[in-house]
């Protein structure tokens, strides 16, 4: 799941660069169409950047038992499993 959420920031990153690499070159375009065009992919792009932010932050991981818990858990488990086997032996 980290490794997920690193790709995503990665392509977050990638996708702003670009954006700012668009409206860089939208301004250096004599033509009024080409400028437009390119600032509107700038703009798709901060947008797909934005939901995968949103998308990264509405992640919610389960939540982890403490060690004591799991700890005792495994105990319990291994108390039942030697009851059933004395059991089985009696």
């Amino acid at each position: 799941m980290a490794q997920h959420s690193i790709d995503k920031n990665k392509l977050i990153r990638e996708k702003r660069e670009l954006a700012r690499r668009a409206r860089r070159l939208a301004q250096t375009q004599p033509v009024e169409a080409d400028r437009e065009r390119l600032t509107q992919f700038a703009a798709e792009l901060d947008t797909e950047a934005e939901v995968l932010e949103q998308a990264i932050s509405t992640v919610s991981l389960p939540p982890v038992a403490p060690p004591q818990v799991q700890q005792q858990q495994v105990q319990q488990q291994q108390s039942a499993e030697q009851r059933k086997t004395r059991k089985h032996t009696d």
